[in-house]
């Protein structure tokens, strides 16, 4: 796709694997959802969104599949050799090339992983309940590759600088991580101008859990997307508004 429409990940993963985010740039929907939306789930209209997944795979190879995720804040995990209806999941593993496997997001933290060989991806949907819940622990344990092979770019979040919770989500965190993870997981939380809440920083999280399951090779997690509103939808910024993709899939052997 044009260059101005998406961000390529800033990873050095094998030749035959091709993982993007899309911009809100680009595309045909109006209002606030302008204008590249591709979540039927947020009120944009169905020609709209139908328009822009149109765009999204007339800009990508023939035959590539997408795998959409009816995503639930979940651990979850699906492998799948093929591409079909809408999965409700919170992550998908595949072995198989021309599937594209799929993440819709506005805020909550999109992971995409690919082992050294090229020969599986992932996609994840990292937001903090996901997180809790273990969905990294899921998508590593349902991946062939062993952890030192597999490396992970994480893709749009919001940052620390804008994402502020209860004291509740720090506590939740540490009641679920071994005593030994308490000081790390504590240092993912800082001071908010409110001392009811906590600023939080998915990013630092999401590495520190991938991290502790023996994944090494991290990359990205440099956006805010509450910040940049030229290129990202933030559900925490506008309410109502659209959802980026983020993409992976391995391309067919020639």
């Amino acid at each position: 796709m044009n260059e101005r429409y998406v961000l390529s990940a800033d990873w050095p993963a094998p030749k035959n694997i091709h993982a993007f985010v899309t911009t809100r740039n680009g595309g045909i929907s109006e209002g606030a959802y302008g204008t590249f939306n591709l979540a039927n789930h947020v009120g944009d209209a169905p020609l709209a969104v139908a328009g822009n997944r149109d765009l999204l795979r007339e800009a990508l190879p023939a035959r590539i599949f997408f795998q959409w995720m009816d995503q639930v804040h979940g651990s979850d995990v699906k492998t799948i050799a093929s591409a079909g209806t809408v999965i409700t999941a919170d992550g998908l593993v595949t072995q198989e090339p021309a599937i594209a496997c799929c993440v819709l997001t506005a805020d909550c933290l999109p992971i995409l992983l690919t082992n050294q060989s090229g020969t599986e991806i992932a996609a994840v949907h990292g937001g903090w309940r996901g997180l809790r819940a273990g969905i990294l622990h899921s998508v590593i344990d349902s991946m062939r590759s062993k952890p030192d092979e597999i490396m992970a770019w994480l893709g749009p979040a919001i940052g620390p600088c804008h994402y502020q919770v209860g004291l509740e989500i720090r506590e939740a965190f540490l009641k679920e991580s071994a005593e030994d993870e308490a000081e790390s997981v504590s240092r993912c939380f800082s001071q908010s101008d409110d001392p009811e809440k906590l600023q939080f920083d998915l990013y630092a999280l999401a590495r520190f859990r991938l991290g502790r399951l023996g994944v090494s090779s991290l990359y990205g997690g440099s956006f805010c997307t509450h910040c940049d509103e030229k290129k990202f939808y933030s559900f925490r910024r506008d309410g109502v508004t659209g959802r980026m993709a983020s993409i992976i899939f391995m391309a067919e052997a020639e």
